[in-house]
Order: structure tokens, then sequence, then C-alpha cells
């Protein structure tokens, strides 16, 4: 889903008679399909949020003349909030496995991939107009939608998109996908699809919406009313900001993340729930409520023709594209190793805080199945953590491209990224004792992670992030005690 305007990999894969998402394979039956293309798109989501997390923390530096930081600043915000969106759609997607039951999806593939079903191949980018041009299609509506808008309600934005930027977005995108005769699918098409089917009571019987699955699924008051992990300043040299200069780094007041997590029974529900996530991607929003959160499309059309006028400068650092934390020899084609140290291994830090994330999130929509409405519950801890890896990653990311990672590319030397490597596997183990175990092994390897760091030449807030890091892990080593005392060995 990668959206890379200068992709490296070869597309020998695809061909330009691109088969059509209707199509069926043959050894699916209908409901088979329709668990597969969910499945696809929570993938999607998951490959969305990801990349756009990444521009996101690209952008800023010292290159951005001071004039225009406030725009830039403007630009991180949007990245960010759909982010965040993008993670609720992910969470209601996999609610709606649960309904027809299924398992939630929460993983995606690596660099590099590429399969009928995504729009591009999945990569890692600082942002740049040719990844935003590609963002903006990915999100955008059908043609017909904005076409058949009133004239007085045409936003100045979307005539712009009519007259020109539709035509240089279209062939921005084509030439990312590689494919010729066709265009490259859109989000929307892949959802439409799914709406289709949900609606087809010939195809997707009754029998297979569980209406006795909605307790145990992802709810807006769990994920939504507390997604406020705690934001704070970076400065240049990556280190945390404090005291009384320190200021919130998350969205601004009109940059302010929608999240959409529905929790449904029905089959009508499904299908609202479905449709909302559409719509929250691709409305022309500016064009018939003003008043609302832009849609992704709206954000990204908005990014892409201030990004135009952007000349002799950039947006984003020199980071890297595609990091990873392999070495050369058994890196995958098309990324870039990072090979400076202590970069390396603030990256691996990084991945393995980015795999305690996903394993927790896994691990909630078990506790949910499990665990009775009228005991203490371990899944709201579980949450709470999960919401502390949010935060973790943030602050490693953003010591990440500020920190050399080893190569030299045409801007001179480059900068780290956090590599969102997937972890080998989601699977959680089949016991509830080796799941907390599992936590603990996860929290174990941190510590020796940050160990090594501790050895290396680090800046004084660095280390005062390992410290409070540490303090954090110890506390989770004690909580898993409390609650599974036979499987945890650590803490006595």
């Amino acid at each position: 889903m990668g959206l890379n305007a200068t992709s490296p990999h070869k597309r020998t894969s695809r061909k330009a008679a691109q088969p059509a998402l209707l199509t069926k394979p043959e050894k699916l039956s209908w409901p088979d399909f329709l668990i597969m293309l969910l499945r696809i798109g929570a993938e999607v989501e998951h490959c969305l949020m990801v990349q756009y997390l990444y521009a996101a923390y690209t952008l800023g530096g010292d290159q951005v003349p001071r004039a225009q930081r406030p725009m830039v600043q403007a630009w991180q915000d949007s990245l960010l909030a759909v982010a965040k969106e993008e993670m609720g759609h992910l969470m209601t997607v996999s609610n709606l496995l649960v309904l027809l039951g299924g398992e939630p999806n929460l993983g995606r593939r690596d660099y590099p991939w590429d399969e009928q079903y995504y729009p591009f191949p999945f990569e890692l980018q600082p942002l740049s107009l040719k990844s935003t041009a590609c963002y903006t299609y990915v999100e955008s509506p059908p043609d017909a939608e904005i076409k058949q808008l009133p004239p007085r309600k045409l936003a100045k934005q979307y005539r712009e998109y009519q007259d020109s930027d539709r035509k240089r977005i279209h062939q921005a995108a084509l030439k990312v996908a590689g494919v010729k005769g066709t265009e490259p699918h859109r989000v929307g098409e892949l959802y439409a699809l799914i709406i289709e089917l949900l609606g087809d009571e010939t195809r997707i019987p009754d029998t297979m919406f569980r209406e006795g699955t909605y307790s145990s699924q992802a709810s807006w008051d769990d994920w939504g009313r507390n997604f406020h992990p705690p934001n704070h300043m970076v400065d240049a040299s990556g280190s945390l900001v404090t005291g009384a200069q320190a200021q919130p780094l998350g969205p601004t007041s009109v940059r302010q993340a929608d999240l959409i997590i529905v929790q449904m029974a029905t089959r009508n529900e499904a299908v609202a729930a479905i449709q909302a996530t559409v719509a929250q991607g691709e409305a022309p929003d500016l064009a018939t409520r003003s008043s609302a959160e832009p849609s992704h499309f709206d954000r990204f059309l908005e990014i892409y023709e201030q990004l135009e006028r952007v000349k002799g400068w950039s947006p984003a650092r020199n980071v890297i594209s595609n990091p990873t934390t392999l070495p050369w020899a058994r890196a995958p084609q098309g990324s870039t190793p990072i090979t400076a140290e202590p970069a390396r291994t603030w990256a691996a830090l990084f991945n393995l805080r980015y795999r305690m994330l996903l394993v927790g999130l896994q691990h909630t929509f078990r506790l949910a199945r499990i665990t009775s409405a009228n005991e203490p519950s371990a899944r709201a801890s579980v949450m709470h953590r999960v919401f502390g890896e949010m935060y973790n990653m943030k602050a490693i990311a953003n010591m990440l491209v500020r920190l050399p990672a080893g190569q030299t590319g045409a801007g001179g030397a480059q900068f780290a990224g956090p590599p969102f490597q997937i972890p080998d596997t989601l699977t959680l183990p089949p016991s509830e004792s080796d799941c907390w175990r599992l936590h603990e092994e996860l929290i174990l390897s941190a510590q020796d992670l940050c160990r090594k760091l501790r050895r290396l030449d680090l800046h004084a807030d660095g280390i005062r992030f390992l410290d409070a890091l540490a303090s954090l892990d110890e506390k989770a080593l004690a909580w898993l005690a409390a609650i599974d005392p036979n499987a945890i060995s650590s803490v006595n």
C-alpha cells in the first residue's frame, strides 16, 4: 500500500490486464471471500497508519524557513490526526471480523510487497509532493462524486483539483503503481465491494452475524474517549523538553482526530459502520459541512496544493526511506539499513515497543471474550500499557529522525527513521499464562536493549528517557506478577 513516488521495486507480478476487485477466487465461498477482503482492509488501514506516521515524523528541521514553520506544523498535525483515525478504522474492521466469526487482523506486510487488492507497494518515505499526491489519490472519492456537487458548493481547492491537480495526482499514482492501461485501486473501491457483499443476503446469510460478540468488540469508550497518550515536545537534538517550556506536540484545535470505532451486532449496523469509515476517508467535506473535521482526502488535497508552491526548501528532514535494522546482506530489496550507533539500537528498541503495542492490542480482544464484567479488568490494564507504548514509540521516533543513520545521500548525511518492522508472528500463545509470560519476555528484552543504549555515548535527555522507561517497565513487571504469579519469573 506504499505511497512512494520513486519506488525502486520492479512490479513484474502486476499485469496491465489487472483482475477486477469483484472477481471472487473460485476456491472461496462468498463468506470466505468477505472475510478475506476484510482482512485485506485491516492490513490496508494498518499500512496507511504507519506510512502517515512516518511522513509526519520526518517533517520539520532547521532547513524549514521560520516563516513557513507554522504551515509545516499544520501538515504534521493533519498527518498525525489521520493516522489516529486510521487506527479507528483498523479497530472497526477488526470488530466486523469478530462479528462474522473471524479473528481481528492486526498484522500487515513488510516491504517490498504488492498485490492486486492494494493501490501501491508499501514503503516508508519522507513527505514529498509525489508521496502526498499518492496519499490524496488513495483517499480520493469517485470523480463523479465531486462532479455532482452544485457549483455554489465547490470549495476553491476542489475547483483547483478538477481543473489541474487531479491530472497530476493521477499521473503520480500511475507512475508509482507501475500499471499501464488502468488506474491503481483506491481504498474506497475495496470498501464498496465489502458493503455490497454485506448487504447481499443471498451470498452472506444472516447466520454469519454473531450478535453475541458485541461485548467483546473494541469500543469507542475504551479507545476513542481515552485516546490521549502524552504528547511532549522534542528539541532539535532529539531531547525531551521539560518544565515551563514544554508544550503539547499533538494536533491543534482545528486538526483534532475524530476516531470512528464502531461496535456492531447486525447486518445494518455493519454496513453503516463501513459507510462511516469510507466517508471519513474520502468524503468532500469542505463542500457540505464546514463545521466538521475534514476528511482524509480534504486534508491531503490541502497539503498537496500548498506543497506545490514550496520552492527552494524541503519540509522534511533528510531521512532515509524504508529503514531497517537488518544488515545489508539480509535487508530486503529497496530498504535502507541503519548502520550507525546508537541509531540502530534505538531503532531496534522502537521495533520491540511496536511489537509490544501490537501484542497488547491483540490480547485485549481475547481478554474481552474471557473476562467477566464483574471481575477486576486485566484488559483495562493491558489497554493502559498499549496507550503507554504509543507514547514510547512517538518519543523514540522523534529521536531517530534526528540521529545519523550512517548513510550519505544526494543531500548529504542522512538521518534514521522508525522502521516499523512487523514481527515474525502476532499469534498469541494458546494459554493465558503463556500470554502473560510473553508480555514479560518482551519487557525483559526491552530492558536488555536499554542497558545497551546506556553504554553508548547518549545525550543526557536520552538517558533521562531511558530512566523513565526503566521505571515504567519495572512497574509493569510487578503488575504482571500480581496478575499471574505462576507465569512470571522475573519478580518474586
